[in-house]
């Protein structure tokens, strides 16, 4: 596309009426991005949630209240209706305390109320036929072998919880990602506008340069070929402007639509950052392990414990059980409940329960798989470990490369200001002309370009080193 004077009259225009906008802060862009991004909202709700969640396997071992009740009417022929009549009424009230210790322990205490009433019974053999039973009564039992000690218990609660923490941990990583990406667009964008205002003073610099030549060619003072190669330094100079427009367009709509716009305008203005304060920015202090580490952390954990249990599940039962209740029958309820409150129609119950799989070769297989996986999750943490010390490292290395080469492209930028004031004086005194005062112009832009672009990749470097620092750190204006 060919820019015309009214062209480059239009944008000087929008740039002048830039001149009342509000400067948009980093801190307050990303506080922008908290509020709209909807996906940087989710994984603060996500990562939240699970972490709330935490601590769900306490509940395999928090007392739980239950109740019965049960209403039973049985009209089916029997085979002595004068003992067992012809139709039986049942109504069952249970109500009652069961827990799952930690150590493998199940207690269940409970006091059950339950109402009998035989129909057509001969009450010379029954002379109670409708009664009322009362049994308060407590029950324990010991696993001894599977889940021996509340062992399967405790890895299962182990599992919840590093899952849970996995997640939790993964989304939060997220969100740090997506204010990184954030505070990248927000340079990218800061630089962009700086570009185009370099771009635009080179077509200038194009235009002086051509009209000079062709004036020259049409007096004969030089050669055809001259014009013609001022001709196409404009229009490529037109080229490099036209692409830094474009650059700033998708810069601009990013930068939009990470606070929940779909629009290529801003009209605000942007911070920048002082060359000297880049070069001489120091790398953050890497506290901790990142969330992606931590993640895996908890991934070996929920190995380990899924490991654990799947040697447990696959163990012999051998739990030891006894029940002890009181017992009270009366036609009249209250009198029921007040037998039930003496020792002497107790009931005593003990037991041993056993259980074993038969199919061992399938058993060993399970155990060899498991161990393989904890072993696996292991390793896997173990890399994490090495690839986050390493990534951190070569972000430290090039960012002070990159500070190294914003030295040096500071220096060339001084060196051509210089040599390009120089020729300006010379060209006053009339030891110079205007084209050499033109490349010289041209070579400082270059120089501005090379260093905009080196403090970009610093910029997105810093951005990138802060998803390394605890959640509470990882935001903020640059320092």
């Amino acid at each position: 596309m060919i820019f015309h004077a009214k062209n480059l009259f239009f944008l000087f225009l929008c740039s002048s009426l830039g001149l009342g906008a509000e400067t948009l802060t980093l801190k307050n862009y990303l506080d922008q991005v908290k509020e709209k991004h909807l996906g940087y909202q989710a994984t603060q709700l996500v990562s939240q949630g699970a972490m709330e969640r935490a601590e769900e396997g306490r509940l395999l071992t928090s007392p739980q209240l239950f109740s019965n009740v049960n209403y039973l009417d049985d009209r089916r022929p029997t085979n002595n209706p004068s003992f067992l009549g012809n139709r039986t009424v049942f109504e069952k009230y249970s109500v009652g305390l069961m827990e799952q210790t930690g150590f493998g322990l199940s207690a269940k205490l409970s006091y059950n109320i339950t109402r009998t009433e035989l129909f057509g019974v001969n009450t010379t053999f029954v002379p109670l036929p409708q009664f009322y039973d009362t049994v308060p009564s407590v029950e324990l039992n010991q696993s001894l072998w599977r889940n021996g000690f509340g062992s399967e218990t405790r890895a299962t609660q182990r599992v919840a919880e590093a899952q849970a923490r996995a997640t939790s941990l993964a989304e939060s990583l997220k969100a740090k990602l997506i204010l990184a990406e954030a505070e990248t667009a927000y340079w990218r964008l800061s630089i962009a506008r700086e570009l185009v205002d370099v771009a635009k003073n080179g077509v200038e610099r194009a235009k002086k340069i051509q009209e000079w030549s062709a004036r020259r060619a049409s007096l004969a003072l030089a050669d055809k070929s001259d014009a013609l190669q001022s001709e196409a330094g404009f229009q490529a100079k037109q080229l490099e402007l036209q692409m830094a427009l474009d650059e700033q367009r998708e810069a601009t709509k990013r930068f939009n639509s990470l606070k929940g716009e779909d629009s290529e305008q801003l009209s605000s203005f942007l911070e920048k950052v002082e060359t000297d304060t880049l070069v001489n920015l120091s790398a953050f202090d890497k506290k901790g392990k990142r969330e992606d580490v931590l993640a895996a952390d908890e991934a070996r954990k929920v190995a380990q414990a899924a490991a654990e249990l799947g040697r447990e599940k696959n163990a012999p039962t051998v739990d030891v059980f006894t029940s002890y209740s009181l017992n009270g029958r009366d036609s009249a309820l209250s009198k029921s409940i007040s037998d039930a409150s003496r020792t002497n129609q107790n009931t005593l119950a003990v037991g041993l329960k056993v259980l074993a799989p038969l199919d061992l070769g399938t058993v060993v297989n399970n155990r060899a798989g498991y161990i393989k996986e904890e072993k696996g999750a292991e390793l896997n943490y173990q890399r994490k470990l090495f690839e986050e010390q390493i990534e951190w490292n070569e972000l430290v290395t090039r960012l002070n490369e990159n500070k190294r080469r914003l030295q040096m492209a500071k220096e060339i930028e001084k060196v051509q200001k210089q040599k390009l004031d120089n020729e300006r004086n010379r060209l006053k005194t009339g030891r110079s002309v205007l084209y050499q005062v033109v490349l010289f112009e041209q070579d400082y832009a270059n120089s501005q370009v090379m260093k905009l672009k080196t403090e970009l990749q610093i910029l997105a470097l810093m951005a990138q080193m802060k998803t390394y620092l605890p959640q509470q750190e990882s935001t903020g204006e640059q320092k």
